[in-house]
């Protein structure tokens, strides 16, 4: 397949911040080549036993850079599906350090507005309600707005059809550049959204597919668990990307 064009072809487009959520793919990518657009670079080549054709892109960490990476690929390679995956923040007490978060929504956690109060009246974090995002929508040419981003049905139950070791489930994906620490704020984001999860850059990329009209599916391993006392460990990055390569492997079966 050394012809294939992965600007004219299908081709998957998987994301990730950081080296610990892409590094795995980019080393088994076959018939590998690097395209760079602006400041980011994007890794073709096929995957698994079946030689998926896919672009990793490392959007680096944050809204802005997931949205600028998000953008820059859909215009250019055209992509038929994205999922954007990677470590997250548990919200939710059933999942657990090292257990994956399939996304039902990604939910922007930083579109709010707060209710009024006089000056003096003090500061009020739980007086607010969702911000509805205006969203281009491509194929109408119209815009609507809305307060949350579905994912993809054929792609979530081809999730959830994985054969694997880890511990997935369901969940809606909390997104915004914020990393949460207090108790009570994650209750309230659990009692407003229903978050199982949090990240920083799921929410741009949904955002943007919704735009455009290509399929989306936001998949989150748990780095850590506040909820359930359990800290931080980056390196499980890699397992979320064994799991997703079991993914791409049966994913055209329940297409």
């Amino acid at each position: 397949m050394g012809n294939y064009d992965f600007t004219k072809q299908p081709s998957l487009l998987i994301q990730g911040a950081m080296d610990t959520e892409t590094a795995y793919f980019i080393e088994h990518l076959e018939e590998y080549e690097c395209v760079t657009i602006g400041n980011w670079k994007f890794h073709t080549g096929f995957l698994g036993a079946k030689r998926e054709p896919v672009i990793i892109s490392k959007t680096f960490q944050g809204m802005v850079n997931a949205a600028a990476a998000t953008s820059l690929a859909l215009a250019y390679f055209k992509p038929w599906a994205v999922i954007n995956q990677g470590i997250g923040g548990g919200h939710d007490k059933k999942f657990h350090r090292g257990d994956i978060v399939l996304g039902e929504k990604v939910v922007p956690m930083g579109s709010i507005a707060y209710a009024f109060s006089e000056e003096g009246a003090g500061i009020d974090g739980k007086s607010f309600s969702l911000l509805p995002v205006e969203i281009f929508y491509r194929e109408t040419g119209k815009t609507k707005k809305v307060t949350e981003y579905p994912c993809d049905g054929k792609l979530l139950k081809a999730a959830e059809q994985v054969k694997t070791k880890y511990h997935t489930g369901r969940g809606v994906i909390g997104s915004g550049d914020e990393w949460n620490n207090q108790l009570d704020r994650i209750a309230l984001l659990r009692e407003r959204y229903h978050t199982a999860v949090e990240d920083m850059e799921s929410a741009a990329a949904a955002q943007l597919c919704l735009s455009y009209g290509v399929p989306f599916l936001g998949v989150r391993i748990l780095s850590n668990s506040i909820v359930n006392g359990e800290k931080f460990d980056e390196a499980v990055g890699i397992d979320g990307q064994k799991f997703m390569l079991s993914l791409i492997d049966q994913m055209r079966e329940y297409m």
